[in-house]
């Protein structure tokens, strides 16, 4: 009988604390009603990770999230835009998302969308713009014989758009400890050399205003012949220009490039046959 007076005192005590914990919270929410001076808090629920980072819906925009944790999706010429950006090395002279910081020669695009019209961005993007006598200033080159009218109005949407970040379009990294040849071989890529010299420097891609109609080679018997490791680096570092306008000229990346980058790219353009 003790030990079942204890019992009932024990449950009595329970259902006496929860009472007064669930009174406490009735108090606290018909007085947040009737007080007009008091703080509402609203807690939004964390959004699912992927969208956190960026997601692709089944439309093929990616979505970006917002400060309250929804998403909101990006139109697809804008992801291709930043994905056209990625490939022509756009962030190696304009940084990251168009942030700048890389040459004072080369201003950042944040503001771009605002101060220049669509027309206007893609005349700059064909026809070029800088100083390209100076070979210690990078120069916007002429894309018009490289890059499609596709990829230009993409370019301008992400341009227009404020340069958002988009999973998948962050610029490719050296791998750690990577040898001489296979660092010039992430920088052959991630500095856009590909899309001029093409795929392991076999060149083709027209160039109406040379002699040759099209960029030049960087592999075969000729080119050996005429160009040794230091002659390759004066070029990459000082930039050529050959032919007549309209013309895709070889940039100046002095500005731009370290020296060990340089060399690793003399390394890997070494290795081509």
């Amino acid at each position: 009988m003790e030990d079942d007076g204890r019992g009932v005192v024990a449950g009595l005590a329970v259902a006496l604390g929860l009472g007064i914990v669930f009174a406490g919270i009735l108090a606290l929410f018909f007085g947040g009603l009737g007080d007009s001076g008091s703080t509402t808090v609203t807690v939004t629920a964390a959004a699912p990770a992927a969208s956190q980072t960026g997601a692709t819906t089944a439309a093929g925009a990616t979505s970006t999230p917002t400060a309250t944790g929804t998403t909101t999706p990006l139109p697809a010429d804008v992801v291709a835009g930043a994905s056209t950006f990625r490939s022509f090395a756009c962030g190696a002279c304009h940084g990251l998302n168009g942030k700048g910081g890389v040459n004072p020669a080369v201003p950042a695009l944040t503001g771009a969308g605002k101060e220049f019209s669509a027309a206007q961005l893609r005349k700059i993007i064909d026809k070029g713009a800088g100083v390209v006598s100076d070979p210690k200033a990078p120069f916007m080159p002429v894309w018009g014989p490289v890059i499609s009218d596709t990829q230009v109005n993409q370019l301008v949407a992400y341009i227009k758009a404020g340069l958002p970040s988009v999973p998948g379009s962050e610029p490719e990294q050296v791998p750690a400890g990577a040898s001489p040849q296979v660092a010039g071989e992430t920088l052959y890529r991630t500095y856009g050399c590909v899309n001029c010299h093409g795929p392991n420097g076999l060149g083709g891609v027209p160039n109406p205003g040379s002699p040759d109609q099209a960029v030049p080679p960087l592999s075969g018997t000729d080119f050996r012949r005429e160009f040794t490791p230091a002659k390759i680096k004066e070029v990459i570092m000082g930039g050529s220009v050959i032919g007549k306008p309209p013309i895709v000229a070889m940039p100046h990346w002095g500005g731009v490039l370290t020296d060990q980058q340089a060399n690793d790219l003399v390394a890997y353009i070494q290795s081509f046959k």
